[in-house]
């Protein structure tokens, strides 16, 4: 009975693990992009305190491309709101530039502020995955900067959902 009992625990245990490794690690979205929500505020509201939260945080704001209403001037009906904020304009944005073009797809962030089901929400890449390729292209120190960027990035989108 005790052997039952153990082998009963031993598969759920397994069952869990599964679920929960594919729940992790499974999702290629999840790998890839960072995604906050923001409930009880509008559209409008979080663009400009996501602006003003990234300028206060030295993630200074680069430009903001209303994605939604190009769209609807070309005709397109019915779109949901959706913006693109381009921040963390760093001094060295240059040199990292220079040195690894690719590096591009980090610096300046870019933010994707979008309505979906109701809730406003704010999704950014995640530089880790990015900074793997390149780790035999940049410093420790570059890399630390980007790291730290992010870390401040991440931070600033749930101040921005509170």
């Amino acid at each position: 009975m005790k052997a039952l009992v153990a082998f009963a625990i031993g598969v759920l245990i397994y069952i869990l693990l599964i679920f929960f490794v594919k729940y992790s690690f499974g999702n290629p979205y999840k790998l890839f992009f960072y995604t906050v929500e923001v409930k009880n505020k509008s559209f409008e509201k979080v663009v400009e305190e996501l602006e003003d939260r990234l300028n206060k945080n030295g993630l200074k704001v680069i430009r903001i491309l209303p994605l939604s209403k190009a769209l609807e001037e070309r005709g397109v009906k019915d779109f949901t709101k959706y913006a693109i904020v381009l921040a963390c304009d760093i001094p060295q944005k240059e040199e990292l530039l220079a040195k690894v073009p690719s590096i591009t797809n980090l610096i300046p962030c870019s933010i994707a502020v979008y309505e979906k089901g109701g809730v406003v929400r704010l999704t950014t890449l995640k530089e880790l995955v990015f900074l793997a390729e390149e780790k035999n292209n940049l410093s420790s120190e570059d890399v630390k900067l980007i790291v730290d960027t992010y870390r401040t990035l991440r931070k600033t989108l749930h101040e921005v959902s509170k």
